[in-house]
């Protein structure tokens, strides 16, 4: 469900081995009904909501949104409704953060919407360092 502009909260359905680390999964049809992401162009960031986002933007994750169908069987048995579906090792990497079943977790597409590209991070820390080097 769309809450704010490209803002949308969905319930976490599980993880599954079947998406690569930096993927979310939601079933097609439910992407297609309920939201305006393109799966081939868009990158969200996942966060549990409810939960204080401790990173900055650019330090923070972006996922590619997957449509599942049955191309993806295991992730798409977690996602009968349009739940996200976040890749296995994802439980690891957020540790104290980590998403349970049945939780609401928001994909924040504005990123994508309004710049329509992803800042290259170690682009971005360079013009950050040289901008500091340059007021010393």
């Amino acid at each position: 469900m769309e809450t704010l502009r490209h803002w949308y909260v969905t319930p976490f359905g599980g993880t599954s081995p079947d998406l690569g680390l930096s993927q979310v999964g939601i079933l097609r049809d439910a992407l297609e009904l309920n939201t305006r992401l393109d799966p081939t162009v868009d990158r969200v960031r996942v966060s549990v909501v409810g939960h204080g986002r401790l990173r900055p933007l650019l330090m923070d994750r972006f996922f590619e949104v997957v449509a599942l169908d049955e191309t993806h069987p295991d992730a798409l048995k977690h996602s009968p409704m349009g739940e996200a579906v976040l890749p296995e090792a994802d439980a690891a990497l957020r540790r104290e953060d980590a998403p349970r079943p049945g939780d609401e977790v928001l994909l924040n597409g504005v990123w994508s919407a309004r710049v329509g590209t992803l800042p290259d991070p170690g682009v971005v820390m360079r013009a950050i360092l040289d901008l500091l080097r340059r007021g010393s």
